[in-house]
């Protein structure tokens, strides 16, 4: 991934699609899939923001979403 920054997405397949080929398209586009979460639907895994615009125009793709980090806050904040 040329020194592009690399994310975490959250990838949500179409009910219509079955999972596996899709798995393979979103590699084939340049995914580095981490986990598929089957029952949910869900692929996560990692890429540049141009992997995950190449996704988004994919069409069993329903959304891309960046993984959201949360910590709690330390009392001193």
């Amino acid at each position: 991934m040329s020194g592009a920054e690399v994310h975490v997405y959250v990838i949500t397949i179409s009910t219509q699609h079955p999972l596996e080929p899709v798995v393979s398209e979103l590699q084939s586009r340049g995914l580095q899939v981490r986990q598929v979460l089957a029952a949910l639907g869900q692929v996560i895994g990692e890429g540049s923001e141009e992997v995950a615009e190449k996704l988004r125009g994919l069409s069993a793709v329903e959304s891309v979403d960046a993984q959201q980090q949360y910590r709690a806050l330390d009392d001193d904040a």
